[in-house]
């Protein structure tokens, strides 16, 4: 997980780097803001909830093929809650993030690394080692032409092994609602 975080924030860097020259102005700005509630993929110590608020705000740069499909960078933000062992904390998360998108109508795939801050490191049983957690994503949306959107996502949320340790990790599936501008 560590070193795939690594390679695409590398890669995020690198084509945020370059692209100026190459590539074309987006409609960089807002994009949407919205909701997402999701369970554990699979209980480890603990089952785990999380619910949130979420926004993204598109980058000024992507490359587009005359047919409106094209790849776009983001930063993705939320904030929210994390319910699990029968305690809850706050989790918040921040991060890049690549599209592949027609045009910011239709189908969406969109995937990205985010860093979280956690209130707690200790749920019930399940200890993080730390507040501070690493997180990637991978996830489809459906964005309506009159503004709203559905969505899923999985993402997997991990220590990176930082604090030496055991390094348990959380997947969760995710479901969400959002208004894209």
């Amino acid at each position: 997980m560590r070193q795939t975080a690594v390679k695409l924030l590398t890669l995020i860097s690198l084509i945020g780097i370059v692209c100026p020259s190459l590539c074309k102005a987006a409609d960089a700005g807002w994009k949407d803001v919205g909701i997402r509630a999701g369970i554990s993929a699979k209980e480890k110590h603990e089952f785990f909830h999380q619910y949130e608020v979420f926004t993204t705000y598109g980058l000024p740069w992507d490359w587009r093929a005359a047919s409106g499909w094209g790849v776009a960078l983001q930063i993705n933000a939320a904030a929210g809650a994390l319910h699990g062992g029968g305690e809850t904390g706050f989790i918040g998360t921040l991060g890049p993030g690549i599209v592949l998108d027609k045009a910011g109508k239709g189908l969406a795939l969109d995937l990205g690394p985010n860093v979280c801050l956690m209130s707690q490191r200790t749920y019930g049983r399940q200890d993080f080692n730390g507040r501070f957690l690493f997180m990637a994503h991978v996830g489809l949306t459906y964005r309506f032409d009159s503004g709203p959107g559905v969505g899923y996502r999985f993402q997997h949320m991990s220590n990176g092994g930082i604090y030496g340790g055991g390094n348990p990790g959380l997947d969760l599936h995710m479901v969400g609602l959002s208004w894209n501008f």
